[in-house]
């Protein structure tokens, strides 16, 4: 079949236009709508517009990554997670969000918008009082990712949050403590677990709760955790004993370090030897070479270096294996105060 040809006259003195009768119709841009920010593991509602009945597919990558592919339907046995746009033109879909994530959907080959959804910390916390003024603590990050600062922190004042241990998650986001001193009384805590920017994760606390705690009423507040911690990582040096990592009593009475653990994020373990006590105020380096130990001066003994410079985790263990402190630092001038 032959298609005419539609040639519209102009005034005199003018060419005549030819004009080709084409499509009346271009692909639609689909748009992508969502929350900026999910509260603990679990799902989130995806939706937007697109051409009425087009498929639109979604795309999706974990911050960490930045690598938008189609998403894989795994809770259906794998393939495209898609959904149809009604005759409105608006669809919907459902994500389950365990990080961080980037969104982006594709419909008739054309892309929507990027959308950031981010994943906020939203712990549990279990807490049991067995004994005079101790307070035992589990702490479930939500989402359950190890090497996120955590605490656990009481209010006495009605209105001031003051930490009382802290540490590091471990596997499964868990992290466990005993806090001793705690003043004997009912008296609300929460837990605190901290952010992981390069994965999406914002920090968080849990809802408040309640306890009783068993044994007298104090004046004062104990440190976290007995009051060692961590106050610097030397992670870069010439030397091996020119790497070092500093921990300091801030209690007041001493504390005996026998059994407590110093480990690297690769599983290096220096242990605290049988007879080391830590005064009050007190502070040890240790050292990651060979050498005379002192009450100041310790040494790991190691034919090699321990703390990477492009980042690493110190984290200090008690002699029944609970986190009491830890300090992750990146890439820097190659000291790190904690």
């Amino acid at each position: 079949m032959i298609k005419k040809l539609v040639v519209t006259a102009v005034s005199a003195g003018a060419a005549a236009a030819l004009v080709i009768a084409g499509p009346s119709y271009a692909a639609t841009t689909p748009t992508l709508a969502g929350p900026g920010v999910r509260v603990g593991y679990g799902s989130v509602e995806l939706s937007g517009t697109a051409g009425p009945g087009a498929t639109v597919e979604l795309y999706e990558t974990a911050i960490v990554f930045d690598d938008l592919e189609p998403a894989d339907d795994w809770a259906n046995g794998g393939g495209p997670v898609t959904a149809t746009a009604d005759s409105s033109g608006h669809w919907r879909l459902q994500r389950i969000l365990d990080s961080g994530f980037y969104f982006q959907v594709v419909a008739n080959g054309v892309r929507s918008n990027k959308l950031t959804v981010r994943i906020q910390q939203d712990p549990a916390l279990t807490l049991s009082s067995s004994s005079a003024n101790t307070v035992d603590a589990r702490v479930e990050a939500s989402p359950g990712q190890p090497t996120l600062t955590a605490q656990l922190q009481v209010n006495l004042s009605g209105s001031t949050w003051t930490t009382i241990a802290n540490g590091e998650t471990g596997d499964g986001g868990v992290f466990t403590a005993t806090a001793r001193n705690v003043p004997g009384g009912t008296h609300a805590f929460r837990a605190y677990v901290g952010a992981d920017p390069s994965n999406g994760v914002l920090a968080g606390y849990s809802a408040g709760r309640n306890l009783t705690v068993l044994g007298a009423p104090a004046t004062r507040l104990p440190a976290p955790s007995g009051g060692v911690e961590f106050t610097k990582v030397q992670y870069r040096a010439k030397s091996l004993n020119g790497e070092w990592v500093v921990v300091t009593n801030r209690s007041d009475a001493t504390v005996d370090l026998r059994g407590w653990t110093i480990r690297d994020a690769a599983g290096h373990v220096y242990t605290f030897s049988s007879t080391f006590r830590l005064n009050r105020a007190g502070s040890a380096y240790v050292h990651t070479g060979k050498g005379t130990n002192s009450v100041a001066h310790r040494y790991w003994g190691r034919t090699g270096y321990i703390w990477n410079d492009g980042g690493d985790t110190a984290v200090l263990r008690n002699s029944r294996g609970a986190t009491v402190d830890a300090c992750k630092w990146g890439a820097g001038s190659g000291a790190a105060t904690c």
